[in-house]
């Protein structure tokens, strides 16, 4: 997102599109992106590559909408590096909940009444119930039913975000799962490993889930024990053993229900829930579960 639509000037280009968006709405959007253009589900095959779509109030859509939806999601979002936005009123019990895990972000205003919509996001992504209460409280406090004020969801960093004057403009972290610091000292070394990371999956169907996950890892773990060139942490084991494990194995692994966990795996995760906590929507393979 910080290279298309997040914080760039109207100057540089980047295409907005905007699916089930009202009027009013489209005219605020159209102030920062002139190149804005409403589309409906069977176009997206058309939207332009390193562009943005929101997709807002998808409630109830036909099954084709949903297919086609979930083919740009999946697929699409992939190949020509495009960032999906779901703005929905309206989350738990519609055809979008089972998508929320591969948008790129999940957008509210700042009105009182997307409290429940707040908390049952949130409780998609396996916030613990403390986090959710502390947000929630963030939330009131901080955007009080001001208008041109929105809140995000960030999925790959499993951050909580608003931003004012207009959306992705002036933006600022307010919390993050498992309370990782996003101000800290390291934010650049995390940045970089993040981007290595993402090269390291990029061919992968399960890319935007491994990206989260390693986005929590890189802003709780200290960056000196891992290793740019491989992405291996080192770390010393309960007998005082120095141990070199790779990052994006540990992440493939739990991420895949049916692989192989070997002892080092299991040793790197432990050490890894010293300092993070992993949502247990991510912790998909069993072995990581003892």
């Amino acid at each position: 997102m910080k290279q298309t639509c997040i914080g760039k000037n109207k100057n540089f280009g980047y295409k907005l599109y905007l699916i089930n968006v009202d009027a009013k709405d489209s005219a605020k959007y159209k102030k920062d992106f002139p190149k804005l253009k409403s589309i409906n589900f069977s176009q997206l095959e058309t939207a332009e590559k390193k562009s943005c779509i929101v997709v807002e109030d998808i409630i109830h859509i036909t099954k084709r909408d949903e297919q086609q939806l979930r083919t740009g999601i999946n697929y699409q979002a992939h190949h020509k590096t495009q960032k999906f936005i779901c703005a929905s009123h309206a989350i738990y019990k519609t055809q979008v909940y089972s998508l929320l895990g591969f948008f790129n972000f999940i957008i509210f205003t700042s009105s009182i009444a997307n409290v429940p919509t707040l908390r049952n996001v949130f409780n998609y992504f396996k916030v613990s119930k403390s986090e959710i209460e502390k947000w929630i409280e963030i939330f009131k406090s901080v955007g009080n039913g001001k208008l041109d004020v929105y809140f995000y969801f960030d999925c790959e960093s499993m951050t909580f975000c608003y931003s004012k004057k207009s959306l992705f403009q002036f933006k600022k972290v307010l919390a993050t799962v498992g309370g990782g610091n996003f101000n800290s000292d390291n934010s650049g070394n995390e940045i970089e490993l993040q981007k290595i990371f993402s090269q390291f999956v990029e061919n992968l169907p399960i890319k935007n889930e491994a990206v989260s996950v390693f986005s929590i890892i890189a802003n709780c773990v200290n960056p000196q024990y891992i290793k740019k060139q491989d992405l291996s942490i080192t770390f010393m084991s309960k007998t005082g053993e120095k141990k070199h494990v790779s990052l994006v194995d540990y992440v493939i692994s739990m991420l895949t229900p049916d692989a192989l966990v070997k002892p080092p795996l299991i040793a790197i995760h432990r050490f890894v829930k010293k300092f993070c906590n992993i949502p247990n929507i991510f912790v998909k393979n069993k072995s990581f579960e003892k």
